[in-house]
């Protein structure tokens, strides 16, 4: 959320990952009285729509049109092993200045001219007001009334562990109370998927990512083409609780041209790594 004086205003057009996988697991420990620490899903994002990469690009600096050349990441992944500088690996061949937003959220539109055409998400939103009521006057309490900001984002697609989790969890609520949210959404498991191993190529970022995590060498990249951003999220275990690590990341849509995983970080909403030919390649795997 992004806070201006009372009005609290929503940063993102998708559910984190470490959202979902709380609330499938409160689902499924109210169920069955369980809890699988290793489960893991990726974030949920609207449907068609993926957090943009740096060779997808808008097609210029101001514009919500991007586009993406016929696998990309696949031809840029073999000139990494071929040994190109990143220098020459960046370079664009259009005539225009194309301009990368990497993490920005587009949907597909079509197919043009060896290109696929995106354009940048934008979601419904509403702004309600919320006051705080004195429990004893039964009346507002002065200077406590908020205004927060709700999105509409249809349905949703995430990649989630095989598991009997996903299996029994039918509904889920999202949100952080009753009178804030806590939204009741339908899970619908639609099919199995596979894409091939991460490790010894060019690597998408389907989440935040991370090499080294305190102290910890967590992935060996040979190179990064992305952004950074801010993981924020609770740590609880059985001697701690309430805890809430805050690290730079690399930011979701970069790009690791990866060596190898020393570390699965997945259940904490870290490192979902894929291995795809283009962005158009993985919203047809999950349409």
């Amino acid at each position: 959320m992004r806070k201006i004086k009372n009005y609290y205003f929503s940063v993102t057009d998708y559910i984190p990952s470490t959202t979902l996988r709380g609330a499938i697991l409160a689902e499924y420990y109210y169920q069955k009285g369980k809890i699988d620490q290793n489960y893991y899903v990726s974030p949920a994002y609207p449907k068609s729509s993926a957090p943009a990469h740096y060779f997808s690009p808008a097609v210029s600096r101001k514009s919500k049109l991007f586009e993406e050349e016929k696998e990309i990441l696949q031809k840029k992944s073999a000139e990494m092993k071929e040994g190109k500088s990143l220098e020459e690996i960046m370079k664009f061949k259009s005539e225009e200045t194309p301009k990368p937003k990497i993490g920005t959220l587009i949907t597909l539109n079509k197919e043009e001219n060896e290109k696929y055409l995106y354009s940048q998400y934008s979601s419904e939103s509403t702004i309600e007001m919320h006051v705080a009521i004195d429990k004893d006057k039964a009346t507002s309490v002065t200077n406590m009334l908020y205004a927060y900001e709700y999105k509409k984002l249809g349905e949703m697609w995430a990649l989630s562990q095989p598991s009997e989790i996903i299996d029994v969890v039918e509904t889920i609520r999202v949100g952080r109370g009753k009178n804030r949210g806590n939204k009741e959404i339908q899970i619908q498991k639609v099919k199995e998927v596979e894409f091939p191993e991460s490790e010894g190529g060019l690597s998408y970022c389907l989440s935040q990512c991370v090499t080294k995590l305190f102290g910890n060498q967590i992935l060996s990249a040979k190179s990064i083409i992305g952004d950074t951003s801010i993981y924020s999220g609770w740590f609880t275990t059985d001697e701690y609780s309430g805890q809430k690590p805050v690290f730079n990341s690399i930011k979701e849509g970069s790009l690791i041209y990866l060596d190898r995983i020393n570390v699965d970080l997945r259940p904490a909403g870290l490192n979902f790594l894929l291995s795809i030919k283009d962005l158009h390649e993985l919203l047809k795997v999950v349409e």
